[in-house]
């Protein structure tokens, strides 16, 4: 079996040996390198490959946005997932916008965090439940300006595949909520980006929650 390669950054040893024990009890990752700061996770990931990197946000020598920077830079195709205690707005954003595919609080369950891993290793975004409803006026500001809504250009269809994208849901889950396969939930999502004008679901979910597909939602 062909097994995914984790690094995990984390300033708490306890806490990154339990992940890495919860990593490898699945059977299919294999977390290749552990760091605990700046300088060390530089020194580990560089050298690998690595098909994932779990961050912390917290970490000495640096923060997880900068390492974030600078590890997309020399690890192009690398998955990066941010898992933190902080839940700052502006964090949260920032980080979507850097490049992580996903942003996970470490309050969030075992079985959350695992879905999370797997649906960001399969090309999805994902944010924890915990931050989504408290960062829409944020993303007004980060979202460039200009567009037509997205109401002129997609389908009722497509509307619910993008509402239910902004409430944080996977593939598998909005198949399930729709009463469709995965794989056409996949064909919308590459017809919402093409209708769109978008290059990646983290577009579509900004886009969204700019134009209030969130609060439509409640």
């Amino acid at each position: 079996m062909t097994k995914w390669r984790v690094a995990l950054v984390d300033d708490h040893p306890i806490f990154a040996a339990g992940l890495k024990k919860l990593l490898e009890a699945e059977g299919d990752f294999e977390v290749v390198a552990l760091a605990h700061s700046f300088e060390e996770a530089v020194a580990k990931i560089l050298p690998l490959e690595v098909d994932l990197v779990l961050l912390d946000f917290n970490i000495p020598g640096g923060n997880g946005l900068e390492l974030l920077r600078k590890l997309r830079e020399a690890k192009e195709g690398t998955v990066f997932l941010m898992l933190t205690v902080e839940e700052d707005e502006k964090v949260v954003v920032q980080a979507i916008l850097e490049g992580a595919r996903g942003y996970v609080l470490k309050q969030d369950s075992p079985e959350r965090l695992l879905r999370s891993i797997r649906a960001c290793l399969s090309g999805e975004v994902l944010l924890s439940d915990l931050v989504y409803s408290r960062i829409h006026h944020l993303v007004k500001k980060a979202v460039p300006q200009g567009r037509s809504t997205i109401r002129e250009k997609l389908s009722p269809r497509e509307q619910e595949v993008v509402r239910l994208l902004a409430q944080g849901k996977s593939n598998r889950e909005i198949g399930e909520l729709l009463f469709i396969s995965e794989k056409t939930v996949k064909n919308h999502v590459s017809n919402i980006l093409q209708k769109l004008g978008l290059s990646d679901r983290r577009e579509i979910i900004f886009l969204a929650l700019r134009e209030g597909f969130l609060e439509e939602a409640k």
